[in-house]
């Protein structure tokens, strides 16, 4: 009997252990990811990041770090609903995540920007690009099919434009502006530090 009890006791011990093991994998997943689109999320980007540039560093590879602004989405709130926006973020970031490349990590950062970091350098960094946009150019929602979008892409390559995580986002984001002040739906890689910023004008999102 006693040893019934024991083994009941141990039992239910490991079910308990089990469930909470079960519930803190859960919340650690919903801190770094998007609820609305399923993403990564800011604080889950920001970890990402710092990571992949560490295992780049000790392993002398190149990061590349995209930066993703929709082009029109403010139009599509306004003449729409935020429901309809919504809608619509949620199936660019489903299309996004099944064009990008095994180990690549989509993340929202907030309304309608997004980051990409991807170990694709070079000419598959541009084939990349234009997958991308050609998602977003697309018709995205059946019962909306002459709503249009597009989306301007900044890129930045680690080392080379930037060593520290926070540089390297600023050198995408810069980009991304420059992407939107030459017309948008396009990407641009990023300009050395010195000439980030001249002679571009404010973009319209």
């Amino acid at each position: 009997m006693q040893l019934f009890f024991l083994v009941l006791v141990a039992v239910r011990m490991h079910r308990t252990m089990k469930t909470r093991s079960k519930l803190l994998s859960s919340l650690e997943y919903e801190s770094g990811h998007d609820v609305l689109t399923g993403v990564l999320n800011r604080r889950g980007f920001d970890l990402s990041l710092r990571q992949a540039m560490s295992a780049a560093g000790h392993q002398k590879k190149s990061l590349t770090l995209l930066y993703l602004d929709l082009d029109g989405f403010k139009q599509v709130n306004d003449l729409h609903s935020h429901a309809v926006g919504d809608r619509l973020l949620r199936v660019v970031a489903n299309k996004w995540s099944r064009t990008i490349r095994g180990g690549d990590l989509l993340a929202r950062l907030g309304g309608d920007e997004f980051a990409l970091i991807t170990g694709a350098t070079g000419a598959e960094v541009e084939a990349l690009c234009e997958r991308l946009l050609g998602v977003a150019k697309a018709s995205l929602l059946e019962e909306f099919p002459a709503l249009q979008i597009g989306v301007s892409i900044g890129v930045a390559e680690f080392p080379r434009d930037g060593r520290q995580a926070d540089e390297l986002v600023l050198a995408a984001d810069s980009a991304m502006l420059v992407a939107k002040a030459l017309g948008k739906s396009c990407f641009q890689w990023a300009l050395p530090s010195s000439e980030r910023g001249r002679g571009v004008a404010s973009p319209v999102a």
